[in-house]
């Protein structure tokens, strides 16, 4: 006596597909979703790397120089007793902010070079926070971001 499973003619149903690849495509959909979320964030943490990087550089090779260097001078004494809160005026006005000495760079790539969305500006405080001392911070900015590094030397 043959199986009743050899001649069971039941199959899914076009009912049954339908949903089978709804459900699919709702769940493929998220997943793209969540690949352009990856996407733009790595491409956010880029920048921010290249942004810390192109800081770095220029403090390190503000700091290498004599302290006397001309490069080290202050070109803005106006603005050394509240250097943080002129910081802050680059992240609304970009280079053009109270911290400015008029030291910048502006359209540099991860390089350094002309041509990218990356402006490079530093402030040198001479005899702060005491006499003898210079206080340097380096800000780059793009597209509404912006990081910092400071040193006394």
């Amino acid at each position: 006596m043959p199986s009743k499973k050899l001649h069971d003619k039941s199959g899914f149903t076009a009912v049954e597909l339908l949903v089978a690849v709804a459900v699919m495509s709702i769940a493929f959909a998220g997943l793209a979703t969540m690949e352009v979320a990856c996407i733009k964030g790595t491409a956010i943490a880029n920048n921010v790397t290249t942004g810390i990087t192109l800081a770095q550089d220029k403090m390190e090779e503000l700091k290498s120089l004599h302290i006397d260097d001309p490069e080290l001078d202050d070109n803005n004494t106006s603005n050394n007793a509240d250097l943080r809160a002129g910081v802050e005026d680059f992240a609304i006005h970009g280079a053009v902010s109270s911290a400015d000495d008029g030291h910048r760079e502006v359209n540099i790539d991860a390089d350094g070079n002309p041509g990218g969305m990356y402006t490079r500006s530093w402030n040198i405080a001479e005899d702060t926070p005491i006499d003898g001392e210079k206080t340097i911070i380096v800000v780059v900015t793009w597209q509404n971001h912006m990081v910092t590094v400071s040193s006394i030397i």
